[in-house]
């Protein structure tokens, strides 16, 4: 009998361990389309849906335990510390499994790894307590936590998109595609950019009054610390590009008079990344501080408003962020200040540059001896996220941080300017 006389033979015959030997090498949407093809072949994806999406997830979203590191993230791991230590994250699929562990190595996962510690109310195990030592912990995940992770990961797929038209707004006939080299430090820089803003850029509790300084022991430091040079110019890269997102989308729909004119003026004098990476981290301008504070945004919100930011109006925009954020106003971004402590550490022990000589470095290759550097200052991280030996930290006593501004003194300096001109009734037209 040949195979086209058998109507059993099929691809839902085929054992179970060859089915899912083919699942592993199918993208993301390929999985779930094959378990979408027929009953059989959905009970196989279900039976082994963690093990399967786990993999997959790892494979395209590299580095997939950066990302587990925001999706777990929670005020204790910075309150009252020093120092900034990431979680170990576990999946398990049924109670008593030892479960999946992301390992700490890009896309690496350890299986069968068992944990001898107690796992308090949260579901969070913790190995160890440090003074001063934020609780790395064990961050137990399970099955219902897939679909929330996948939420994050179609927008992490809609920035990868997004990215590449905003990293090259003022030179769009030099916009293209990310290389596959390019992709994994993207996302890389965007997990952590995230990351910071979860903790720092969000409504929790500050750990850290001021500005941020170098040699202090500050959690918000130390967790730029664990990164080399070279990772810190991929951070920059993407909070720069941020940066422009929020400039030339939001920020016009801010100014008052910005719709009245056919050919508005640039909003910023100087918006070139030389400029922005050399000065404007310590610049308090009128619209450097409104970039600065709409700059704690998260990528969602980034994204909601990017793509809806025509449905808003001034009066709307502002609204809805005060309230979902009611603490908004009261500070500005401080990713780039602390960025720059770190490299001015480094530029006083090590003899480093304080910021990268092409102002265009970071996530993108240039096929140079730029490329090179990044294998040279890709070795000075600290994994523990402490000052080098024998340096000595410093107090701090300032407790000066600038107060952020959403933008809503704009309209009353427009109302002043028109009620002196005698335009009022225009303004309100």
């Amino acid at each position: 009998m040949t195979m086209q006389d058998d109507p059993r033979k099929g691809l839902v015959d085929c054992p179970v361990e060859i089915l899912l030997d083919i699942l592993t090498q199918l993208d993301l949407d390929s999985i779930f389309n094959f378990s979408l093809a027929c009953k059989s072949l959905n009970g196989v994806f279900n039976k082994n849906k963690v093990m399967i999406l786990l993999q997959a997830l790892s494979r395209e979203f590299s580095p997939f335990e950066e990302l587990l590191q925001v999706y777990t993230a929670a005020a204790e791991d910075i309150h009252d510390r020093t120092y900034y230590q990431p979680r170990t994250v576990i999946f398990k699929r049924f109670p008593g499994d030892t479960g999946y562990t992301i390992g700490h190595q890009p896309g690496h996962m350890h299986h069968d790894t068992n944990y001898n510690s107690d796992v308090n109310g949260l579901g969070l195990t913790t190995v160890r307590r440090a003074a001063g030592i934020a609780n790395s912990g064990v961050a137990v995940l399970r099955e219902d936590d897939l679909n929330p992770i996948l939420r994050m990961c179609r927008l992490v797929r809609q920035w990868e998109q997004l990215f590449p038209q905003m990293r090259w707004f003022h030179y769009p006939a030099d916009c293209r595609a990310l290389s596959e080299l390019e992709l994994p430090r993207f996302r890389r820089a965007f997990y952590r950019w995230w990351l910071y803003g979860t903790y720092f850029h969000g409504e929790w509790t500050r750990p850290q009054a001021g500005h941020p300084m170098p040699f202090v022991l500050d959690v918000r430091t130390s967790q730029m610390r664990r990164h080399s040079t070279a990772e810190l110019m991929e951070l920059l890269d993407i909070h720069e590009t941020m940066k422009d997102v929020i400039l030339h989308y939001i920020c016009p729909r801010l100014d008052p008079a910005y719709q009245m004119s056919y050919n508005p003026l640039p909003l910023m004098e100087q918006v070139s990344r030389e400029h922005s990476l050399n000065a404007m981290w310590n610049d308090q301008s009128k619209w450097a501080r409104i970039v600065k504070t709409y700059a704690k945004l998260n990528p969602e919100e980034l994204m909601h408003y990017f793509e809806n930011i025509y449905s808003y109006t001034r009066k709307r925009l502002i609204t809805e962020i005060r309230l979902q954020r009611p603490t908004f106003n009261f500070d500005q971004e401080s990713l780039q200040g602390v960025i720059r402590c770190v490299l001015e550490e480094r530029q006083l022990t090590d003899n480093l540059p304080i910021v990268p000589e092409d102002c265009e470095g970071g996530i993108l290759d240039f096929g140079d001896e730029r490329d090179a550097q990044r294998i040279e200052y890709g070795r000075d991280g600290r994994p523990d996220g402490t000052l080098p030996p024998g340096v000595p930290s410093v107090h701090q006593f300032s407790r000066y941080s600038p107060r952020g501004d959403d933008g809503e003194y704009l309209e009353e300096e427009m109302h002043s300017v028109f009620e002196l001109h005698g335009y009022t009734t225009m303004l309100q037209a």
